[in-house]
């Protein structure tokens, strides 16, 4: 029965902002070996359509996901072309495979991957006093981390926080209110680092290098503030 099936869930890897799985991922999932997912697709290729069942990446594009992507450097190193599939590619896997494992884990897949609620992730607060970062301008640095969220979709929202003074969950961001412009100017400079360095990791509180991510996030803040307040001088 559905409810009484577990797996071992694959690390959440993102590309445009869609969960997606390596065809290795797909094949150990549905108990096949890889040539077999590569067979269905070239068989049935009429049927797959780029960028609903599946997103394939090469040249810049493959090199940049690669860089952020361990397992495929160490797995696939001399690829030129990357096929990830969508929910609805590992649909139609299944389809093709037409086993009552696959099924069940497609199923799964559905459930506790590929629609699973992201975790909230809360920014712990820097370990170095909000008010001592010195800003110029801190009314026009507001204006371009607002603008530069939106630019990539992210709302952002204040809230009446007791122990954090900010967070993110998916594309949205909760800043604690009553704080000073300059404080809100750091943490979002703060948030935004997080997002664009550390995106497709996860929650980063539980995160074994959550420590290195919330110091380098601290460090590009720091530099996201003072280059905006030369800039902007």
């Amino acid at each position: 029965m559905k409810g009484d099936f577990k797996m071992e869930l694959p690390q959440i890897t993102e590309v445009r902002g869609i969960k997606v799985l390596t065809t290795k991922q797909i094949a150990e999932a549905y108990g096949v070996k890889p040539d077999i997912i590569g067979y269905n697709f070239r068989y049935n290729k009429e049927r797959y359509v780029e960028g609903k069942h599946y997103i394939m990446l090469e040249g810049q594009l493959l090199r940049e996901f690669k860089s952020t992507n361990v397992e495929i450097q160490r797995s696939l190193p001399k690829i030129s072309k990357l096929y990830l599939w969508t929910e609805k590619g590992a649909l139609l896997h299944a389809k093709s495979l037409n086993t009552d494992k696959a099924w069940q884990v497609y199923d799964y897949l559905v459930d506790f991957y590929f629609r699973a609620k992201e975790k909230s992730t809360e920014i712990i607060k820097p370990q170095e006093p909000l008010n001592k970062v010195t800003m110029k301008n801190p009314i026009l640095i507001f204006k371009v981390l607002i603008q530069l969220a939106e630019q990539n979709n992210m709302k952002i929202k204040s809230y009446d926080f007791k122990a954090s003074p900010s967070y993110i969950k998916g594309n949205k961001i909760g800043m604690k209110s009553n704080m000073s412009l300059e404080e809100v100017d750091y943490e979002l400079a703060y948030i935004l680092a997080h997002t664009f360095i550390h995106k497709g990791e996860g929650d980063l509180i539980h995160n074994p290098n959550y420590e290195i991510y919330n110091a380098r996030a601290e460090r590009a803040a720091d530099m996201i503030i003072k280059m905006l307040d030369i800039a902007l001088a």
